[in-house]
């Protein structure tokens, strides 16, 4: 199922910004899918032993598709690419095909965004890296899950 995901890539790091149904039934929006290996090696420890992260158990989850919260691969790429705003986040500023403009601040993990009312991944066109810091309408990215499995590097 991962396989539909396009990942968007922090260095040699991808990641999947996932929809995930878990076993009872709850659906999460917001869900990193990532191999062990390479999630540990980037962050020195699990997302469990870490009070700082959330995480999800692969175990509980049945199903696994695209995040409709998500930012479009190669946007997310390119944000990761022009490097950290300041010392663990990131600002960046959203360009949609009508025009408009959202500034965003995240933490070390950009994928996942509240868009506005009636617009999705498929609206946006263009991304301005550390746009954004003096907007008074700055808004937070959202929350996000960890969900480690067995995959390698």
């Amino acid at each position: 199922m991962l396989e539909r995901v396009e990942p968007s890539k922090d260095g040699d790091l991808e990641y999947y910004p996932c929809r995930v149904l878990l076993v009872g039934g709850n659906v999460l929006d917001n869900v990193y899918a990532e191999p062990d290996e390479p999630y540990f090696k980037r962050w020195g420890v699990y997302p469990e032993e870490d009070p700082g992260k959330r995480s999800v158990l692969i175990d509980e989850v049945l199903e696994i598709e695209s995040s409709p919260a998500r930012l479009p691969a190669k946007i997310a790429t390119r944000i990761y690419d022009a490097g950290e705003s300041g010392m663990g986040f990131f600002i960046f500023t959203v360009v949609f095909a009508d025009g408009q403009k959202v500034a965003y601040q995240s933490g070390n993990a950009v994928d996942f965004i509240p868009y506005p009312t009636g617009k999705g991944p498929q609206d946006v066109i263009h991304v301005i890296p550390h746009e954004g810091r003096n907007d008074p309408s700055l808004r937070n990215a959202l929350n996000w899950y960890w969900c480690l499995y067995s995959g390698g590097e």
